[in-house]
């Protein structure tokens, strides 16, 4: 049996937590791999990770050579076999992109030599993938073109044959990942890709039929005269459209999304084809400060598992978002390259200008587990060319990181992370059609949708994680899975479909309170009247947005500026107002369910403002929602989960601004509250242990009465703490 159980991996009769380690065979010299395959193991990991690199394995002569007979870097079977001697599991990762400051992301250059290979943008052009610590990215491929398959099929076929016996149940090999953020190169522009002519020709009319059947209904959706499906031309031009073009460009991005689908389970039925089975899973990328990953790479006919990639890129906020995204949305959160040390350029590892400070790791560390995380693959444990900071270096020796590291495995087995229950009463629901907004430039309606998803949602989250409350993300509103929520918060602009509409109101019947931000919808998302969601409720919405003083009904005296997107109408009675705007109506609060619909029409996000903080906190004491932590420094983030009779505080101060791999650090002291009896654990006295001291940590006591009144804990900046509390 393979497969998620319980938050751990279950590899036939045995399980595993999940947490992995990245050593890449080719770039640590063979007579190294024992001592640190010996490192790993006593550090307390059990799987090893490792990308399988195309061109490395396929010279420009087109040999194969997983053995090492023509380069020992190559001995891609020694390396599995000496695994399984040292009884770890396997995950592979043989691409055919790997990234992984490797040059060309793994693609071997002779298949640019056809032209036909290149994928191309609206203009025809080729795209350039970016470098990467001064390493070549080298060219975006087509896919889906024949061409690229045909040399990929063969390699691949090379690759499973030679593998196959070291795949589960014959060998360590459990997990593999096709692809790696399967994204176009991170090319979100709908412009950038693919436009190849020939994967046009063969996919694009198939695509268009599939969705509408007849040619006539498609001609009506974006009022054209095309005769046949053959005949209809892709969006080419993204600029000031208008609601008539939004069908059609809505499509396209539905066929990109289709295009990277269709090529990933391409790939995955040639393993099976050879009844080679592990899990496969897909990497999502999700662009900084988007809810929801750029591509939907889901598929519900498929057993496959998904995840993310944690880089220093972004911010505190994006890690965060990713991980509660995966645990609400497939519910396993898994970080398949798990930020351990950063990406250097031959000159930053020359000079030795740069250092990976241990305050650094244990934020990213403590970071991963506060957000959702139930498991990573420490990504690199074992520092390469152009990569500084792992664990180990690649002669094995140990670097400081390595004691950082072993002591948060020792902390996991500790309080079980895998039995630890999360109080998450909050749920965010994302909008893949507004994301989808957001990539087009200067619409002539809906403008107001990037400041909906981004100063409002994203506001509003950032406010949660001031009031440390939890939440999940989710892009499905299924009301089976939402009812377990105390409160669903999501955006409303004046198309959505009729499915979400009509699940908003089965949410309400079912008892579920819901926040919606924006407007009324009043058409599908191919923009035809649809009002199921405004009939039901007898609530309708004008457009106008604007930036102005709102009053709050309920808290008397209370007001502040933010920016507005209409006005709601309504005659019920049933509705009750709770805010206002020149003596119009912007927020309100409908009972007519059993759950109460909440709609303002105004940015929810604090922007810090004091008296908006207020009213949030106010809105959701309504909801029954209150925080039950406190720091005197509002930018550490804390998170308390139970396990049984223990309590576990997970404790984070973020560097400022993006993230990095190199801070200064400096060291104050915060002050922390709390009130475990939120979470169902009473005691006079609890012993306190700080679990990243490791093993010479002294649990101190405290009393329940100083938790909730405030005790101090010095932290450096970054820095990541966990600490276990214990009934005495």
């Amino acid at each position: 049996m393979l497969g998620v159980a319980d938050n751990k991996f279950t590899i036939g009769k045995e399980v595993y937590y999940p947490f992995a380690v990245e050593m890449h065979y080719f770039r640590v010299d063979k007579k190294y791999w024992s001592i640190c395959f010996e490192r790993i193991k006593k550090a307390g990991f059990r799987i090893i990770a490792t990308s399988v690199p195309w061109n490395l394995h396929q010279d420009n002569r087109r040999d194969i050579d997983f053995t090492g007979y023509s380069d020992p870097k190559k001995d891609l079977i020694v390396f599995l076999e000496l695994a399984r001697e040292f009884g770890f599991k396997v995950i592979l990762r043989p691409g055919p992109w790997v990234s992984a400051q490797w040059p060309n992301g793994g693609l071997p250059s002779f298949l640019f030599h056809d032209l036909k290979i290149f994928a191309r943008d609206s203009k025809g052009q080729e795209l350039k993938l970016k470098d990467d610590a001064g390493v070549q990215g080298g060219y975006l491929p087509s896919y889906l073109h024949p061409h690229y398959y045909h040399f990929l099929g063969a390699y691949f076929k090379s690759f499973i044959e030679t593998t196959k016996n070291y795949i589960y149940p014959r060998g360590p090999v459990f997990m593999v990942e096709i692809d790696f953020e399967t994204s176009f190169g991170r090319y979100l522009d709908p412009a950038s890709a693919d436009y190849n002519p020939d994967v046009l020709a063969r996919y694009y009319p198939g695509f268009l039929a599939s969705r509408y059947d007849d040619i006539k209904k498609l001609k009506y959706a974006y009022k054209s005269k095309d005769e046949s499906f053959e005949t209809v031309e892709p969006p080419r031009e993204f600029d000031n459209l208008e609601t008539r073009d939004l069908p059609k460009v809505f499509d396209w991005f539905r066929f990109r999304e289709f295009m990277l689908k269709s090529y990933l389970s391409k790939l995955e039925d040639l393993f099976k084809s050879y009844t080679v089975e592990p899990i496969f899973f897909r990497s999502l990328y999700f662009r900084p400060g988007d809810q929801l990953p750029a591509f939907d790479l889901f598929a519900k006919e498929r057993d496959l598992m998904l995840g993310t990639n944690v880089f220093p890129e972004g911010t505190y906020f994006d890690l965060i978002q990713k991980g509660r995204y995966l645990r609400g949305e497939y519910g396993f959160s898994w970080a398949s390259s798990f930020t351990s040390g950063n990406a250097a350029t031959d000159k930053e590892l020359q000079t030795g200008d740069i250092s990976y400070p241990d305050g650094m790791r244990r934020f990213y560390l403590v970071s991963g587990l506060l957000g959702g995380f139930n498991g990573f693959n420490h990504y690199m444990f074992v520092n390469r060319d152009h990569w500084m900071g792992g664990p180990l270096a690649n002669d094995g020796t140990i670097t400081s990181g390595y004691e950082v590291i072993k002591r948060f495995n020792a902390a996991i087995l500790d309080f079980k992370l895998n039995e630890l229950e999360r109080n998450t009463k909050i749920c965010i629901v994302g909008n893949r059609h507004y994301q989808w907004m957001r990539l087009l430039k200067d619409t002539k309606q809906f403008s107001y949708i990037d400041s909906l998803l981004q100063d409002s949602i994203g506001g509003l989250c950032r406010d949660l994680m001031r009031l440390k409350l939890d939440y999940d993300i989710r892009e499905t509103i299924d009301p089976d899975e939402l009812k377990k929520y105390d409160l669903v918060i999501m955006p409303s602009a004046e198309f959505m479909p009729e499915a979400e509409q009509e699940a908003i109101v089965e949410l309400l019947k079912r008892g579920v309170n819901v926040i919606m931000c924006g407007l009324m919808p009043k058409y599908d998302e191919e923009f035809r009247d649809c009002q199921v969601l405004s009939r039901h409720m007898r609530i309708k919405t004008t457009l106008g947005c604007g930036i102005d003083i709102i009053k709050l009904s309920q808290l008397k005296g209370f007001q502040f500026t933010a920016n507005h997107y209409g006005h709601i109408l309504s005659t019920d009675n049933k509705i009750k107002k709770l805010a206002t705007l020149s003596k119009k109506c912007v927020g309100v609060a409908s009972s007519r369910y059993k759950g109460t619909l909440y709609l303002f029409t105004f940015n929810l996000g604090s922007n810090s403002d004091h008296n908006k903080m207020i009213f949030t906190e106010s809105l959701l004491l309504e909801n029954g929602i209150s925080s039950y932590m406190y720091c005197s420094d509002p930018s550490v983030d804390l998170a308390v989960h139970r396990s049984g009779k223990k309590a576990v505080l997970f404790l984070v101060a973020p560097p400022a601004g993006e993230l990095s791999a190199v801070n200064d650090t400096a060291s104050r002291e915060v002050i922390v509250r709390m009130d475990l009896r939120k979470i169902g654990l009473a005691s006079a006295r609890f012993k306190m242990t700080d679990l990243m001291e490791g093993e010479e940590a002294e649990g101190v006591s405290i009393t329940s009465d100083s938790l909730r009144k405030g005790f101090p804990i010095k932290v450096d900046f970054p820095d990541g703490r966990i600490f276990l509390f214990e009934k005495k």
